[in-house]
């Protein structure tokens, strides 16, 4: 697999140098390297383990100063290639912005005029040792409990698999592209966002199946000649 050949292409690389007595240091810097881009997960477990605090200084410092540098441009590469990979039709606002400096990736969808769901992954210095800062920026439209799902979801990702950033974000879409299918702007106010609480059209006519927000709906009900009609269709709500 790809481990294996990294780690191989490593070895090769230090290869002349294995008969020397001072080859020791070459090749635990090409086993780490290889140990860092292939399995982070691991290598995050087992820098978690460590007790000796000097030890865990050194080798933080060691990786934020030689390794990890470039294994976070790879990853902020591959979140910035999940967010242009977005082709569902629903997903037509959705982008993927970067701040190198901040080696930060925020992944976000235009619901509305001026109204967005955000997601933004922060990565340490010492990446992958330590685990990244994830949170929600921006949840219009979405319950918060269940961006806090998707959430809890996208840092397990990110702390337990080695899929990296660009795994994280790719489920984040698909988490976001399943609440979003189909969904259309409500018939009254002619948004998918609710000015007034920030939910999605979910109250549907039974009749022409049309969905409505809920404070629209009430709002139409209390101002409408036929107050329990639908606004779209005009036969009796519920009916």
């Amino acid at each position: 697999g790809d481990a294996a050949w990294t780690l191989a292409a490593a070895l090769r690389a230090v290869g002349p140098r294995l008969a020397s007595p001072d080859a020791a240091p070459a090749v635990a810097a090409a086993l780490f390297r290889a140990a860092l881009r292939t399995l982070p997960a691991s290598c995050r477990s087992w820098f978690a383990g460590v007790r000796e605090r000097g030890l865990a200084a050194a080798v933080e410092a060691y990786t934020a100063a030689t390794e990890s540098g470039p294994i976070i441009e790879g990853e902020l590469a591959a979140a910035l290639a999940a967010g242009a990979s977005a082709t569902d039709s629903s997903l037509s606002g959705f982008t993927v912005r970067l701040n190198p400096g901040a080696r930060e990736a925020v992944a976000c969808l235009a619901v509305d005029d001026g109204a967005s769901l955000e997601l933004g992954v922060r990565l340490p210095p010492s990446w992958p040792l330590r685990g990244a800062d994830v949170d929600v920026r921006k949840s219009v439209g979405v319950a918060e409990a269940r961006t806090r799902r998707w959430l809890l979801s996208a840092a397990a990702f990110l702390r337990a698999g080695n899929g990296g950033l660009g795994g994280a974000v790719a489920l984040w879409r698909a988490n976001v592209a399943k609440e979003f299918e189909g969904v259309e702007e409500c018939m009254i106010c002619y948004s998918v966002v609710a000015a007034s609480g920030g939910g999605l059209p979910r109250q549907a006519c039974r009749t022409c199946a049309k969905r409505f927000h809920g404070s629209c709906l009430a709002k139409w009900f209390r101002s409408s000649a036929r107050a329990a009609a639908c606004p779209h269709c005009q036969t009796a709500w519920g009916g």
